[in-house]
């Protein structure tokens, strides 16, 4: 934590992100200009650029169904062992050896019992707590109730995809860019207007906090 509350860092990671908003104004404002001065090149140049990758099929391998019910059941025994000989030993160590001072040491935080934070990181240990308890009732019924863990999963499992909930988000819109197309100098204007603000703005804050 020293390294990252390092005042050299923090400074250099706020230069970073000045800078970088700064160099994303002069790329706007060389754009705004062109369309200004160059619409005809600036539209083509800008067309040249404009590629779409399509997020669903770079997702689409993580978004196939693979049910492993059959091989889960083919070595229950095996799996439930460490199910809860894991979830017993978490439980052991969260109920015995937790401290929630040295919790909040790693991290930062003020753990004095009157905190929020001290609230934080206990009702975080309780949750484990309860999700181990959850995983060796899993692990006895795999190694001992087989038929019921199958119609609680029956009942609990849902399968949804990802690609089908954003979809609406993969396709491409247009609407701005055939309007900077049909009207290039005042789209010129409004980005050049804009980034100009960025751009001083930015500069400003670089100077300042040298």
């Amino acid at each position: 934590m020293g390294f990252i509350d390092s005042n050299a860092i923090q400074l250099w990671a706020v230069q970073f992100l000045v800078v970088l908003f700064l160099a994303g104004g002069l790329v706007a404002l060389g754009v705004g200009v062109g369309l200004i001065v160059e619409s005809a090149g600036t539209l083509r140049l800008l067309a040249a650029l404009n590629r779409w990758v399509s997020t669903r099929r770079v997702t689409r391998p993580l978004d196939v169904n693979h049910d492993t019910r059959a091989l889960v059941q083919r070595y229950r025994h095996w799996l439930a062992v460490p199910f809860i000989a894991g979830a017993g030993f978490a439980i052991f160590g969260l109920a015995t050896q937790f401290d929630v001072r040295a919790v909040g040491f790693a991290f930062g935080l003020d753990t004095r019992p009157s905190t929020i934070a001290s609230w934080l990181v206990e009702s975080l240990r309780w949750a484990l707590i309860v999700g181990n308890l959850a995983a060796v009732v899993i692990g006895i019924l795999l190694a001992f109730f087989p038929g019921a863990l199958i119609a609680l999963e029956a009942r609990g499992s849902r399968w949804y995809s990802e690609r089908q909930l954003v979809s609406a988000a993969d396709k491409m819109n247009f609407s701005l860019d055939h309007w900077v197309a049909a009207s290039p100098r005042s789209a010129g204007w409004i980005i050049t207007i804009a980034s100009l603000i960025l751009v001083i703005d930015f500069a400003i804050l670089l100077f300042g906090i040298r």
